[in-house]
This record gives C-alpha cells, structure tokens and sequence, in this order.
C-alpha cells in the first residue's frame, strides 16, 4: 500500500516519512506534532493582527473543484447544424 501527499496529492513509497515530491510530512502523527509546535510558537509571539483588528488570512488547501459544465450549448449546436444541413439539402 502507498501513501498519497496531503499537500500536493502524489502517490509515495510506504517507506518515506517526507513526500519525494514537495516534502511535505507523510506521517499522521508528526504532521500532528508539527502543527501543535507550530501553533504553540505562535501563541508565544505577540500577533501585529489584534492591534489592528482580527484579520484572518487562512488559506484552504483544498483542490479546487472542478465545475460541471451544461451540456445545452452542445446540443443547441448540434440542433442547429442539422437544420442548416437539411436546409442545404431541401434548397438545393
């Protein structure tokens, strides 16, 4: 079994605790205990935000969806054509 990247969504060996490809942490637990570091380093240093308001610059890291697309355009096309062919046909 492999281990997809939470960051960029490639597929690596289950023997890499890093992505071969953006070297992002592959391990549960560590991408856990790095988060925990990472927010109790923040909470130490005094954030400029509160003095200016709450401002929050969160980023989502979620793909970006992927919009479905109406299949009508295609059909009025394809309805329009068939009228121009038989028209051509009729006509001439």
């Amino acid at each position: 079994m492999s281990k997809r990247c939470p960051e960029c969504h490639r597929i690596n060996e289950d023997s890499r605790i890093f992505c071969t490809y953006c070297g992002a942490t592959l391990d549960a637990e560590l991408r856990l205990i790095q988060d925990l570091e990472r927010q109790k380093e923040l909470s130490k240093t005094p954030s400029p935000t509160k003095e200016r308001g709450e401002v929050n610059f969160y980023v989502s890291r979620k793909p970006a969806e992927n919009k479905k697309n109406s299949t009508l355009p295609w059909v009025l096309l394809g309805v329009a054509a068939i009228v121009v062919i038989a028209w051509f046909f009729l006509h001439g």
